[in-house]
């Protein structure tokens, strides 16, 4: 099994877990509130509000998004654990980046191998994907719970991971680490449909592909000292 002993708790879980718990705060407050209001009318009614307080209370599970978003970085973390001990997994880790709002981008998955570095850029999305590398959105097709056909867009993950592999390539470079860095899309949803017209160097690829890919590939170059390339990338999850 790979080395895991830089990975940690999903950050995307535990935004939505306080995001949750806000909620639920918020409307536990609004709803005793309401219901002791509620006494100098009539008991009843006080009643009713709990009860539908305490429905919505239990409903509130924070974004759908972050939790979907963590259901794909999770799953395929469990994939890539499939890899041998040679190979080493961070996720979520942020590169710094002076451009950006908050001064790094966050990578979902970072594998070091024997030869290279692999930033794996993870889409749970469903429905059908179209697209080529060269967009800068690509089409999701989907239908709604009512049978409705649907379409909406989403950033060419392309495009996304070649970001991520400069701006770590850049970093390591600052370091001193010489270090061969692909880049790769990983969509991890099962019901998604994917067809992508792609000719760059980036793969687009599903679960059951990519701990072939990634043992199977040969880099342009060796990692000079991977204990020295494992180490700085440690740092910036430690950052």
């Amino acid at each position: 099994m790979a080395n895991v002993e830089y990975v940690t708790h999903n950050k995307l879980t535990e935004e939505a877990d306080n995001q949750k718990r806000s909620s639920q705060k918020l409307i536990g407050i609004l709803g005793v509130s309401l219901a002791v209001v509620a006494l100098f009318f009539h008991y009843y009614i006080s009643i009713f509000i709990l009860v539908g307080t305490l429905f919505v209370w239990a409903s509130q599970n924070g974004s759908e998004t972050l939790r979907a978003g963590a259901v794909g970085e999770d799953i395929a973390l469990d994939v890539l654990k499939k890899l041998p001990d040679s190979f080493t997994i961070y996720n979520q880790v942020d590169i710094p980046n002076e451009k950006s709002r908050t001064g790094f981008n966050e990578a979902d998955l970072i594998v070091v191998g024997p030869s290279a570095i692999f930033v794996v850029e993870v889409k749970h999305n469903n429905g059908h994907i179209t697209g080529s590398d060269s967009d800068k959105e690509w089409g999701v097709r989907k239908v709604g719970r009512g049978g409705t056909a649907y379409s909406k867009t989403m950033r060419s993950p392309v495009s996304q991971v070649k970001k991520l592999v400069w701006l770590l390539s850049e970093d390591l470079k600052k370091n001193h680490s010489r270090a061969w860095v692909q880049g790769v899309v990983l969509f991890s949803n099962r019901d998604a449909e994917v067809s992508v017209t792609n000719s760059s160097n980036v793969p687009v690829l599903r679960n059951q592909d990519i701990v072939d890919y990634i043992q199977s590939y040969k880099a342009k170059s060796t990692i000079s000292n991977i204990g020295k390339v494992t180490n700085n990338i440690a740092k910036l999850k430690a950052a």
